[in-house]
């Protein structure tokens, strides 16, 4: 077995003993709260056969040189093969206004992305966020940079090594381009988090519910080093590095928004995580929870034209909309695509003109339902920001900067206006 396979296979073995069982859904809609059992078409979250995961480990230092995004030479990279600079390099600034007491703050919106593998969806996104000066946060599934002839080396929670309800990516040039597209979207200001790896959820053997400590670990370790060590993986000699490494993210969303809160969290915390976006909530300011991270979660909204409320993320419009299934004749699509957009434009208006709480809403680079939710959101991305003047689209991670940034007694008074009704 070559050794740049060999290494990166022990390593997973040695993180990845341990099994410990138990179950923990996230709350629904109306009782939004992790712990509780969900209805999973109002606030389960379920993966699109385009999306993948990532992992990651601390590697071994080469040399090799590349641009930063101001400007400068990257003089070291790190990781086997290459692939990643040693050091997080910066981005643009994000510029952050301190609130006086009572003032107004920007009606914050964050769109995010599972899985975030496919390269024509990213173009789309990439080319709208540059159009209106967006940010973005790209959930990254580790095995988008794990290629199928390789997918032994993903040692898989509970079940047999290799095992993933995603699949991987279908070879190394695949890999390579989405490499060069998380390059561009950190050097333009987006955000790179996780949405770990093999995406198993209940009721499979294995499933994220059933992860324990040691379970959470080896996805941490492993997210690492299928990041860190891409280019050894993939047999790339001359790799275009990435400007930062594993390092860099600071959160996730679990698969289906699973996961026990009680042993994830505070492995969350050991790996400098700084929020969670697997929860279910209402339209309201985030607080911090008892470990120390903010809650960003899938918030509560009206499906328009539906009579009926569900969890902000395109899957669960699917599941309000046409029943789950991602096939439907054209006409359903457009009512469907009108449907989304609405449902966008009221929920921003509402916060806009209310407590003004960030909105947060959950994608996966899609084609379901001939295009529906891509075509609605690129449509609401572009709409609402020539509409609302003091909207800004962050990314989570830039939405942490502003609540750090402000002083908690005004963060508080913000908190004290609860739930937004509309």
């Amino acid at each position: 077995m070559p050794t740049r396979v060999l290494v990166p296979l022990l390593l997973a073995l040695a993180a990845a003993l341990g099994l410990v069982l138990g179950a923990v859904l996230p709350g629904s809609p109306s009782t939004p709260v992790a712990g509780e059992s969900a209805n999973p078409t109002a606030s389960s979250e379920t993966s699109a056969p385009e999306e993948s995961a990532d992992t990651n480990q601390d590697p071994s230092a080469s040399e090799s040189a590349s641009e930063s995004p101001s400007g400068g030479e990257v003089s070291e990279v790190t990781g086997a093969g290459g692939g990643v600079s040693a050091v997080n390099q910066p981005q643009p600034e994000f510029e952050i206004t301190k609130l006086a007491p009572g003032e107004k703050p920007p009606q914050f919106v964050v769109i995010s992305f599972d899985g975030a593998c496919s390269n024509d969806i990213f173009r789309r996104y990439m080319d709208v966020a540059d159009q209106v000066g967006a940010f973005y946060t790209f959930f990254v599934s580790g095995l988008c940079l794990l290629p199928e002839e390789e997918k032994f080396l993903y040692q898989t929670p509970g079940r047999d090594a290799g095992s993933s309800a995603i699949g991987f990516a279908d070879n190394s040039e695949e890999v390579v381009q989405r490499i060069a597209n998380y390059k561009e979207a950190y050097e333009k200001g987006h955000e790179i988090g996780t949405h770990f790896l093999g995406h198993w959820c209940e009721p499979n053997d294995g499933a994220v519910n059933s992860w324990g400590t040691a379970e959470w670990e080896s996805e941490f370790e492993q997210d690492s080093m299928f990041m860190n060590d891409w280019a050894e993986i993939n047999g790339v000699s001359d790799p275009q590095p990435l400007p930062f490494n594993h390092s860099v993210v600071q959160g996730a969303r679990t698969p289906c928004l699973e996961g026990q809160r009680d042993v994830m969290y505070p492995v969350f915390v050991e790996n400098g995580f700084t929020y969670d976006a697997s929860n279910a909530g209402m339209l309201q300011w985030p607080v911090k929870n008892e470990y120390g991270l903010w809650d960003f979660p899938l918030q509560t909204m009206k499906v328009s034209g539906y009579d009926r409320s569900n969890l902000s993320m395109d899957y669960n419009f699917l599941c309000a909309q046409n029943d789950c299934n991602q096939q439907a004749d054209q006409a359903t699509c457009d009512n469907i695509e009108q449907s989304t957009y609405d449902s966008l434009m009221a929920a921003t208006d509402a916060l806009y003109n209310g407590n003004r709480a960030p909105f947060f809403f959950g994608n996966h680079f899609n084609t379901w339902v001939c295009g529906a939710y891509t075509n609605a959101l690129t449509r609401f991305i572009t709409e609402a920001s020539a509409q609302y003047p003091d909207l800004q689209f962050v990314s989570n991670a830039q939405l942490v900067q502003w609540l750090e940034a402000q002083d908690p007694a005004v963060l508080n008074e913000l908190v004290a206006q609860g739930a937004q009704v509309y």
